[in-house]
């Protein structure tokens, strides 16, 4: 029953992070308020981090969440570490002022985080919580 309830975090976390996708979410400035969605910063947030723009470093959380979820059942100790690492990369985005946006020429103020990002940081943090639901064999709830 314990590794059903469990799963059931890990479900959640999925369900939740696909939301995010579906969602906006930051706001520029910039003339007139542009939003970019979950999937389009999924897309193409991988180029910012290849071009070592700083701003853009939130942006590794998604292939370490990744790693969180596949590791969930045969390294739980891992894939809760990964889950914290990923849950801080991810809160490191609201201390992000400016993102580089269209060619890679021009930087945005970034003025709204919209409900795509706390969605996503909602999927690290449901998966860093079930920890706390299930401890470890030595203190186990029942």
């Amino acid at each position: 029953m314990k590794n059903k309830k469990q799963k059931l975090f890990l479900f959640i976390s999925i369900g939740i992070y696909i939301a995010s996708l579906t969602q906006k979410s930051y706001c520029t400035s910039g003339g007139s308020c542009e939003y970019f969605s979950g999937l389009l910063t999924i897309i193409f947030g991988w180029v910012g981090v290849l071009m070592l723009h700083l701003p853009a470093m939130p942006w590794l959380a998604n292939p370490i969440l990744l790693a969180s979820w596949v590791l969930f059942k045969k390294k739980p100790k891992l894939s809760f570490i990964l889950s914290i690492v990923a849950f801080f990369l991810m809160l490191s985005f609201l201390l992000v002022d400016e993102i580089i946006v269209n060619d890679g020429s021009t930087k945005s103020k970034i003025i709204f985080y919209g409900l795509g990002y706390w969605l996503w940081v909602q999927s690290a943090f449901t998966m860093l919580i079930r920890k706390f639901f299930f401890k470890n064999r030595d203190g186990e709830k029942k």
